[in-house]
């Protein structure tokens, strides 16, 4: 058999993670059998066990998927020669597909990974590092916004990311169970409170809103 291109094996295990994310989503982690992920990946068992060796490393690999997401759109935010107001950029990261993405499936699916993560050591391992890192690039992101007076420096810039990541853990905690998430009601929200962070007017390049980001 010849061998994979990169392309058709990134092809093929994102036609997994898809599969899984579905059955996840019917019947949650512990319901779900490999034997189902096979199937709904439309596969052969050896082709996703070549991909994934358990069902913890298909949990591990949504994971993942889904922060780096989050990483990357608060990178390309700080990377911007334009800040963008803070209401934009809390919300920029819900701008993507499943499961990082506006729709309470895709939250439903977060949180049981969340909690999967508390049960299982080896999930958690994989886990934290990441969310340290999407930390660490919100962090560079509110050292902008001090640096430009749009937040007080009176606290550590990790500290207020903390404050900023629990909010959009928060706001998919409550979508995940209540389902009534608005993001324009959040960014209104976030504008009252943190209104030097989201100007209502630009005086400045710097604090002029970027173009419109594109999902995905």
């Amino acid at each position: 058999m010849p061998r994979l291109t990169p392309q058709r094996w990134a092809s093929r295990r994102r036609q997994i993670l898809d599969g899984a994310r579905g059955c996840f989503l019917r019947n949650g982690f512990h319901a779900t059998s490999m034997k189902e992920v096979v199937e709904a990946a439309q596969m052969s068992p050896g082709a996703v066990y070549n991909h994934f060796a358990s069902k913890d490393d298909l949990v591990a690999a949504i994971c993942e998927q889904a922060l780096a997401e989050v990483t990357d759109t608060f990178e390309q935010l700080s990377g911007e020669p334009v800040l963008p107001p803070l209401d934009e950029a809390v919300t920029a990261v819900f701008g993507h597909t499943a499961p990082l993405d506006s729709q309470r499936d895709s939250a439903r699916l977060l949180v049981q990974i969340w909690a999967e993560a508390i049960r299982s050591p080896t999930l958690a391992a994989r886990v934290e590092p990441i969310f340290r890192t999407v930390r660490g690039v919100l962090a560079t992101l509110v050292t902008r916004y001090q640096d430009h007076s749009l937040f007080p420096s009176t606290a550590p810039a990790e500290e207020i990311a903390d404050v900023l990541l629990a909010t959009l853990q928060g706001t998919i905690l409550r979508h995940a169970v209540l389902g009534d998430v608005d993001l324009a009601a959040l960014q209104r929200g976030v504008r009252a409170l943190w209104p030097a962070a989201t100007p209502p007017e630009t005086t400045t390049a710097e604090q002029a809103p970027p173009p419109t980001r594109s999902a995905g």
